[in-house]
């Protein structure tokens, strides 16, 4: 492991568990519709899904784009592009979907091409926020929709665990962020990429089901991963959190950067 690349190292080799469980957790749920509100997508739209991952987003992306529209989604991790190529084909929109396999940065589609281009809690694992910020705003099409969300882990509650215990366990896995507090400068950085007009909105919904529980599962191994928390301590805090969930005692709370910029 070079734990200097690990942020991005470890979404280019998903191993098979971690694998399946995106692959349902990154499911498109009716709940989630306030995310893509602001996105104003629409049929026959020409609409990219940064990061798109196994496909959950990009399914509902083509659903609303309709056949007359295309959706592009691209990805660093192979597996996840054949998983999203599948499901689109699967799906019916085959003809109206490609998805990109690509080994870095840079989105493979001409400048000006766009109409919407989404990016779901991609932005903390980028390399160079600023220069993946030029490339959305090199293919929107003037008028169109550069639209991300994204998380702010300084912002993370998890009870019972209380701040001491938190910090202790992100300290020992933020090796797996390269921007950890990447929704508080997303804003900033939108009006430096040159976007012309960029709004924010904040979502801070609390789950107190433990449907988030998996997202404490990664960073609890991150931390062992990086060998900065002794094993049994993140069994420990883990096991806390589940019985506060049995209890009925347990909230998370992980506030969503809702960014809206026009190209």
């Amino acid at each position: 492991m070079n734990e200097a690349t690990y942020y991005r190292d470890h979404w280019v080799e998903v191993e098979p568990e971690r694998l399946n469980a995106y692959t349902e957790m990154f499911k498109w749920r009716p709940e989630m519709e306030p995310l893509l509100a602001a996105a104003d997508l629409k049929p026959g739209q020409t609409v990219v899904d940064y990061g798109c991952g196994p496909g959950g987003l990009a399914l509902e992306l083509a659903r609303r784009a309709g056949p007359s529209g295309h959706v592009h989604g691209v990805d660093l991790n192979a597996e996840f592009a054949g998983l999203a190529r599948k499901a689109l084909a699967e799906a019916g929109f085959g003809a109206a979907s490609t998805v990109h396999h690509v080994m870095d940065d840079k989105i493979p589609l001409p400048g000006g091409s766009v109409d919407r281009l989404i990016c779901k809690n991609v932005m903390e694992y980028v390399p160079d926020i600023d220069a993946t910020l030029a490339e959305f705003r090199r293919v929107v099409k003037p008028g169109g929709i550069a639209h991300i969300i994204d998380s702010d882990w300084g912002m993370l509650v998890v009870e019972p665990l209380g701040q001491a215990k938190l910090n202790e366990l992100f300290e020992a896995a933020k090796l797996a962020y390269h921007t950890p507090h990447a929704g508080r400068i997303l804003y900033s950085r939108m009006k430096k990429a040159g976007f012309p007009n960029v709004s924010v909105k904040i979502l801070a919904n609390p789950d107190i089901k433990g449907q988030m529980l998996m997202v404490l599962h990664n960073m609890a191994n991150y931390a062992r991963i990086g060998g900065r928390i002794d094993p049994r301590r993140a069994d420990a805090l883990l096991a806390e959190v589940k019985q506060s969930i049995a209890e009925g005692s347990y909230m998370m709370v992980l506030p969503q950067f809702l960014v809206t910029a026009t190209g």
